[in-house]
């Protein structure tokens, strides 16, 4: 057998029994093998009894404490802390990928979202355009756009917006 660098044997064969003290490195690790029956749980340990809420609070502490900014914390705890942790993982995947800008320092992703009123305006001028592909008319579709979406918006704006429409059909 050859020499370990402690001078004692390298490999050691089990002794009788299956069990086996190995000698040189690790050598006082006890049995190289696990005994027969097994481990086990020991009958007095009981699961961690947390209160309601406890983990997620941690969470969501933890991204506090890391210094993220509040108005990134208020959306993780409106859309939930895995869904925000999704979100994030995928916005820095985008960023190492090029498709989004980073800090000077690169330990921010620039993230650049247009405003929601824009996303609005943008439903409205469709849902104008729609009724205006039904065949409904300027003084239908103001009154439409008023009473669903409680905008008044002047009949020029409605008719152009229409003829838009009109035309995309």
């Amino acid at each position: 057998m050859p020499e370990s660098r402690s001078g004692a044997r390298a490999h050691a064969r089990p002794g009788p029994g299956g069990g086996g003290q190995a000698q040189g490195v690790g050598g006082r690790q006890g049995d190289l093998f696990a005994p027969e029956g097994g481990g086990g749980y020991l009958d007095e340990c009981n699961p961690v009894e947390l209160p309601q809420g406890a983990v997620e609070d941690t969470k969501f502490r933890e991204l506090e404490e890391m210094g993220l900014p509040a108005v990134w914390l208020e959306g993780a705890r409106l859309i939930g802390y895995e869904n925000f942790v999704r979100l994030w993982k995928h916005l820095d995947g985008a960023a190492a990928g090029g498709s989004l800008p980073l800090s000077d320092n690169e330990s921010m992703i620039e993230v650049r979202l247009r405003r929601f009123a824009s996303f609005q305006r943008f439903q409205r001028n469709r849902f104008i355009e729609s009724l205006a592909a039904m065949g409904l008319g300027g003084s239908e579709i103001h009154a439409a756009v008023k009473a669903q979406l409680g905008e008044n918006l002047t009949r020029n704006h409605i008719l152009r917006l229409a003829r838009r429409g009109r035309m995309a059909r």
